[in-house]
């Protein structure tokens, strides 16, 4: 796969989970959800983008993850720092996003 495409999937994957995991936690302090839906959102969303964009990237979605595969030599050391800013920019996208909505 090129390049663009491994940061395009885990900068959404990261900020699916993230959007997904952060806005249940949201909605059950709100007591909009029962409190018991805060884990499955997280545990589906990750499953979700694991199938969806796992054979592209590889579904890190966590730059401990990235770090792991790197130290195992099962991922090369000079796509880190791309993947980790992906990582980072989906999940600052996916903050911000909660945070606009939060207000409303």
């Amino acid at each position: 796969m090129m390049l663009k495409q491994k940061i395009l999937a885990e900068m959404v994957g990261t900020f699916m989970i993230i959007f997904v995991g952060g806005g249940s936690m949201v909605l059950s302090e709100k007591n909009l959800i029962p409190s018991i839906c805060v884990p499955v959102a997280w545990g589906l969303t990750v499953c979700v983008m694991i199938m969806a964009v796992g054979h592209i990237s590889g579904a890190h979605f966590n730059p401990a993850v990235t770090l792991a595969y790197t130290a195992a030599k099962k991922f090369p050391a000079s796509q880190v720092l791309v993947y980790w800013l992906s990582q980072f920019a989906g999940g600052v996208l996916a903050i911000s996003l909660l945070a606009i909505l939060k207000k409303l």
